[in-house]
């Protein structure tokens, strides 16, 4: 995994939830790709954890 393009916010927003970090660690390297484009395009902290918790409950 190439830790450079994941976005710090997304990076502790997934340290924090475990769960989330366990699905994003299965996913394929073109999921994972997609879920960093949307990581990047946030523009709040609330909505970074909300990211991170649909990524956890399998909503995205």
């Amino acid at each position: 995994m190439d830790f450079y393009n994941i976005p710090i916010g997304f990076g502790l927003a997934l340290s924090a939830n475990t769960a989330a970090m366990n699905r994003y660690a299965r996913l394929t390297k073109s999921q994972k790709q997609d879920i960093l484009n949307k990581a990047h395009n946030v523009r709040s902290e609330k909505e970074m954890y909300s990211l991170v918790a649909n990524l956890a409950n399998g909503a995205i």
